[in-house]
């Protein structure tokens, strides 16, 4: 039924992005694109493991990624997924996710200058530690500018200052066999005419040389451009990109919540809380509310994830839930911190700029996901061939009262309308 193979040129790599700040189904696109398309043979990112994607079948199976392609788990689809010299891994979830979509050492290539993620380096972003891991009074870190604290902006600074701790793939012996010059290899694939798929974690409304959005934001740009570059790729191969957004934009929550007291073995079989707790842990939003009712002690530090656009507002999730129609209640919690998100209207400023940084001489497609968030009759549909004509009275309202006059060569291809992979609408272009 769909086929995506108009979105991949012989010679040139394929890019997809989320347009704004994150979370917005990029995993969900990338499973989808790759799918129903077979004219691509390999992949590559180079993502840090302080952003995860999610993909959801309709057979049941799912998928975590915070280090290898959403696309990974097609693993006869692919030739080699590449992991790129700005890559920042995190071991246990690397392994994990080979063995989770059995894939073969010999399908992945990882650059031997990729750094390894360190617990020093979460700890100093939690205010535990300083830049050498020694403990220090319990100080802020980064967590009141909406960061993770999962470390990736540490072991960036680690690794770009060349510190003598800092720890590299080509360090591990247990990456030794998939170490590779995955740039190398990637050019040489694209000048025999091979065509590629690149993801870019995070989103663009992110960078970190966003006047308006620093210091709210991630550790390195989150462009076309900063990806070939992480990548070490040229720009002559960039090719065609996919911009994601959400018609419901999202930031990550402006609180971390930190334990007091600890939690041993016995109290949380109890309890519930399904794991021992130390003091100073950050806890998920599940556990906070376990916490108020068994009366336990957290400190709760108040942030900011940052600032919407000037043309969009905070609202609540209650909001989003009523004018969609939903007869469930909406509302979302993040991969990796799992906190409840903030979420704000659509923002055409944010469109307009993340297309302009991000054009790259090619079509640019846009992706709108949670068009079901907007009305709910569209839940679920998986069509393809569908002209703008066709959809809902509500959602073509909504689209005409928020999206910017798209520029030439930019166009609508897809709806997103729920969490599995093929919930999507393909648009007629």
């Amino acid at each position: 039924m769909f086929s995506t193979d108009f979105l991949f040129d012989s010679g040139k790599l394929t890019t997809i992005m989320d347009g704004g700040a994150g979370s917005s189904g990029k995993g969900k696109l990338g499973a989808f694109v790759a799918k129903h398309a077979d004219n691509w043979q390999f992949c590559c990112n180079t993502f840090a493991p302080q952003a995860g994607h999610w993909v959801r079948n309709a057979d049941g199976t799912e998928y975590f990624y915070q280090t290898l392609n959403s696309c990974a788990w097609l693993v006869d689809k692919y030739e080699k997924l590449y992991l790129g010299p700005g890559s920042i891994i995190e071991l246990p979830a690397l392994m994990r996710e080979m063995e989770e979509n059995n894939i073969p050492p010999n399908k992945i290539g990882i650059n031997p200058v990729c750094a390894i993620l360190q617990d020093k380096d979460a700890a100093f972003e939690r205010g535990e530690a300083d830049l050498d891991g020694n403990s220090v009074p319990l100080n802020d870190g980064t967590m009141k500018k909406g960061s993770t604290c999962h470390g990736v902006g540490a072991c960036t600074a680690r690794r770009r200052l060349r510190r003598p701790d800092t720890l590299l793939a080509r360090d591990i012996p247990e990456l030794k066999d998939m170490l590779c010059d995955t740039s190398s290899e990637i050019i040489t694939r694209l000048e025999r005419g091979q065509a590629g798929l690149m993801e870019i974690a995070q989103g663009f409304q992110l960078s970190y040389l966003l006047p308006e959005m620093y210091p709210y934001c991630t550790s390195r740009n989150c462009t076309i451009a900063a990806g070939l570059d992480d990548l070490m790729v040229p720009p002559m191969f960039a090719g065609k990109v996919i911009l994601n957004y959400r018609t419901f934009p999202i930031r990550i929550s402006n609180y971390k919540y930190i334990a007091k007291q600890p939690i041993s073995a016995q109290q949380e079989a109890g309890d519930g809380l399904g794991r021992s707790i130390a003091p100073g842990e950050h806890l998920t939003w599940d556990e906070v509310q376990l916490f108020d009712q068994l009366g336990y002690e957290y400190d709760k530090y108040e942030g900011s994830s940052g600032p919407g656009y000037n043309d969009q507002e905070e609202i609540s999730w209650d909001k989003v839930t009523e004018d969609s129609g939903s007869p469930e209640q909406i509302m979302e919690i993040t991969s990796v911190t799992k906190l409840p998100r903030r979420v704000f209207t659509f923002s055409a400023e944010n469109v307009r700029q993340s297309i302009r940084h991000n054009r790259a001489g090619d079509n640019v497609y846009i992706s709108l996901n949670f068009a079901n968030y907007v009305d709910y009759e569209l839940a679920g549909k998986s069509l393809s061939g569908v002209f703008f004509s066709d959809l809902t009275d509500k959602f073509r309202n909504w689209y005409h009262a928020n999206m910017p006059e798209l520029p030439d060569g930019v166009k609508l291809a897809f709806l997103g309308t729920g969490a599995d992979t093929d919930e999507f609408i393909q648009l007629t272009i």
